[in-house]
């Protein structure tokens, strides 16, 4: 189908959403560049352990459901209205912490994306909250270049299991105070 040979080269990056996508990006501007191929890889496998991913749940009811959570957990969970924060690490999501309100959520985010050190790119990404995405991602710009701050829309597979409500911070850094 393709007239010219084209490498491939996959690279396990142990992220989702746009902390995949800001690498995807940043491979991109590489080969804009002129990289080569093996050039870009190595880059890019360096730029792994600087991508961070925060994501605020409003319910465990999808994580749930998709098998993320056990089902008491869950139930718990609503009971007592916990809104789950949970961090990317290695490839899995583990817990960072919860809270009771999303506003506390939100500020934790906040408080996240303040102990990084020299943040290279970021991206707020929503499920069903644009306008929330866009307060977030004004109360990120006092930290961050608000005009550099990409703002998306969760992918459905991804969605199904966050639910409606989540958001997420994703970015690269230099390092965490």
């Amino acid at each position: 189908m393709v007239a010219t040979e084209c490498p491939v080269e996959v690279v396990d990056s142990a992220m989702v959403s746009m902390g995949l996508g800001l690498l995807a990006i940043e491979a991109a501007t590489f080969a804009n560049c002129g990289k080569g191929l093996q050039q870009m890889v190595e880059e890019v496998k360096q730029l792994i352990s600087s991508t961070h991913v925060w994501a605020l749940f409003d319910t465990l009811k999808y994580l749930a459901l998709g098998g993320r959570i056990g089902k008491a957990k869950a139930l718990l969970g609503s009971v007592l209205n916990i809104k789950p924060i949970l961090v990317v690490k290695d490839g899995e999501m583990m817990p960072a912490s919860q809270v009771r309100t999303r506003a506390k959520g939100i500020s934790v985010l906040c408080d996240f994306v303040n102990k990084v050190i020299d943040i290279q790119d970021l991206a707020v990404v929503y499920s069903t909250t644009p306008d929330e995405a866009q307060v977030l991602a004004d109360h990120i710009g006092a930290m961050f270049d608000k005009d550099r701050i990409r703002l998306a829309r969760l992918g459905p597979t991804l969605g199904v299991h966050a639910g409606p409500g989540a958001l997420v911070v994703a970015l690269r850094g230099k390092g965490i105070r």
